[in-house]
This record gives structure tokens, sequence and C-alpha cells, in this order.
């Protein structure tokens, strides 16, 4: 009886973080059904409609082993929303995960962005999110939704007279009340440059929820 050979290890290959191409989402669907039927927790095969339009928006993101060639995570949403990150269960523990949350974070610092949100979904995920630097918001809805603000740093022009702003953020109430305290007050050093612009040293950003 004729025999195959079981395909080579791609010796020397790097893992990459890339978009998902058709042959990836086949692949994907296997394991998730696999997964499905052994009772592993934190399945997202019930996600599979929302996975796929992600690919086909092109916002999927796959971690590609570089031993086998084959996905064995994927990302979407990119931390700018609830969105879905699972790693193959065999491959956990080495981690993938937080190479995946880098990557998008270090998407976000390239795009400008200054707000990172997610779900943390199953709640068992919690812990690792906030390795990874992200707070979970008390009492939020929908639950265990955490955020992560992204610092960016100026580079202060040699001109001008350094000073300390004070930026503090009130609620629109403080419109009809002086009175009204601030909800969050920052200081920042700057250089108060001719014609009494204030550039400061750092992004100072609030968000409200």
């Amino acid at each position: 009886m004729p025999t195959t050979n079981p395909p080579k290890a791609r010796a020397g290959l790097r893992s990459v973080i890339r978009r998902s191409k058709p042959e990836d989402i086949a692949t994907i669907r296997s394991w998730l059904e696999a997964e499905e039927a052994a009772g592993v927790h934190g399945n997202f095969l019930c996600n599979w409609s929302v996975i796929t339009r992600a690919h086909e928006d092109q916002e999927l993101l796959v971690y590609i082993d570089g031993k086998t060639g084959l996905p064995v995570a994927f990302q979407l949403g990119r931390l700018l929303q609830s969105g879905i990150l699972q790693v193959k269960q065999d491959f956990r523990g080495r981690g993938i995960g937080k190479k995946m949350v880098a990557y998008c974070v270090n998407l976000a610092r390239r795009k400008g962005e200054d707000l990172l949100v997610i779900q943390c979904k199953p709640s068992s995920s919690i812990q690792f999110w906030q390795r990874v630097g992200f707070t979970v918001i008390p009492e939020s809805e929908p639950p265990n939704k955490a955020y992560r603000i992204l610092e960016r740093r100026h580079a202060l022009p040699a001109i001008g007279t350094s000073v300390e702003a004070v930026i503090r953020f009130y609620p629109e109430e403080r419109k009809w009340h002086d009175a009204c305290p601030a909800l969050l007050q920052v200081t920042a050093s700057g250089k108060e440059l001719p014609g009494g612009v204030i550039q400061l040293d750092r992004r100072v950003s609030f968000h409200e929820e």
C-alpha cells in the first residue's frame, strides 16, 4: 500500500503576524471545530460569522507559526473596539497572545490612536489583559470592558520659556456652575512660545467612561 510522507518542518523560518489569507480561514475553522468538540474553554466558533466578516474586510490578523506555516492564533478588532483574540490550545502559554497585543498596540501608535478599548471575554481572560496594560472599568456595560491609554511624548523646541501647565477636565455642568469640581487634573511640562501658545511635552487626553 503506498504511503505518503508527512510535510517537513520549515526549518529556520520565523513566525509572523500578518493579514489573513483564504487558506488561513479553512485552517482556523478546522481547529476551532476540534476545540469546540473537545470542550476547550474560551472557544469563539460561535462568532464564526464575525471572524469571516473581518477576514473579508481585511481586518483579521493571524499569527503564523514558523515551523508549520499554519495560523495558530488570530485577532480582530485591533484593540480599538470589542473584538476577538484566540490562541490555539496547544500553543497557549508561549507568549503568542502577548505578541499579538503588542503588534496591535504598535499599529495603533503609528496611526496616532490614544485609547484602546476591549471586552475581557470570557472573564477568565481579565488577568491576561491586566498583564498587558489594560484597566478594567468597574460596572461597565458591556461587563468587563477595559481600556489602555497610549502615551505620546513630544520633543520641546529650543526656544520659549519653560512652564508647568495644569489641564483640568470638567463635566458640562461647569458651564452653569463655577463651583463644579474638575473630573481630572493633569500637570504637564511645556514651553510657552511667542504669541502665548504653550506646547506640551506629552499628549494629554481624557475619556469620559
